[in-house]
């Protein structure tokens, strides 16, 4: 493989999360919004603990955007719930094209075009026992670049408690597992471990949430922090949060709207990278 192709894969894997750092990407609008926390309810959440079927119909999650380097995001899944305990089935992709492959040697046309892709299977179960909740999910997991892919699987597991004066606290371990070599590479999952808590402030019809965490990825040096708020008022929401971690600070918004069987959510993120304005719509159907 020429030099420059190799740098090309190191760059674009670590950077722009088309390697295995792609399932650690925001897919939904919520998440993008508000940030990662282990406290979020989602229909495909963080914390495989708080898998939610809203009103204990069985639903359907769409998610459509693009992340930085203008990464193309797609997510879908289906969540239903019987004797407390919630199923969820879903997947996760990621995708650019028309990336060129060039040598050494200055040229007004590249020698080829060529993609770049994450693609995830993600099952898993969420179990109520009073205040707590348990979650376990598997993912099988396949990316590739050029013509090099590699495939694995990852193991998540989470909790979450439910404690005095609308506390919520959340933890979460993601991605314990391994990857097939690319090519000749070795590829590491993302293990990631995040903690943190949310409190929930009622006033008459309004409800809003604040959330903060904290994030480990073991394939960066530094750690995270997320901070988010969560707006509900009737039928309309509102999102915001804050990502911060060495040398890179992300803030968000986004607003969703509950319309009968239906829910749709926008959400855009500004980043001090300078490399693009990740936004996600989230649409949700609850079926009968």
């Amino acid at each position: 493989m020429p030099i420059i192709f190799k740098i090309f894969i190191f760059f674009h894997v670590f950077l722009y999360g088309i390697g295995s750092q792609f399932l650690t990407i925001p897919f939904s609008s919520k998440e993008l919004s508000i940030g990662s926390h282990p406290t979020l309810f989602e229909h495909n959440p963080v914390n495989p603990s708080l898998y939610h079927a809203f009103q204990n119909r069985p639903s359907i999650s769409f998610n459509q955007g693009i992340w930085f380097g203008e990464v193309g995001l797609t997510q879908a899944s289906y969540n239903f719930e019987k004797n407390n305990v919630i199923t969820h089935f879903g997947f996760k992709y990621s995708g650019i094209t028309d990336l060129e492959f060039r040598n050494d040697s200055p040229s007004d046309s590249p020698l080829s075009y060529f993609s770049s892709f994450g693609f995830s299977f993600d099952a898993g179960k969420a179990i109520i026992r009073d205040n707590q909740r348990y979650g376990i999910s598997i993912s099988y997991v396949h990316f590739g670049i050029f013509t090099y892919e590699s495939k694995g699987l990852g193991f998540n597991f989470g909790y979450s408690i439910d404690l005095l004066n609308e506390i919520k606290v959340g933890v979460v371990i993601q991605n314990l597992g391994r990857m097939s070599k690319l090519q000749s590479e070795e590829i590491l999952l993302p293990q990631r471990i995040l903690v943190g808590g949310a409190k929930e402030f009622k006033f008459n019809q309004i409800k809003n949430s604040v959330h903060a965490s904290i994030e480990k990825n073991s394939l960066i040096p530094s750690a995270k922090i997320h901070i988010g708020n969560h707006f509900h008022w009737s039928r309309f929401n509102l999102y915001s949060g804050i990502s911060s971690s060495r040398d890179v600070l992300e803030s968000s918004i986004g607003f969703g709207l509950l319309l009968s069987r239906f829910e749709v959510v926008y959400g855009l993120r500004f980043g001090s990278q300078n490399i693009g304005i990740p936004q996600i719509i989230s649409i949700r159907f609850l079926m009968s």
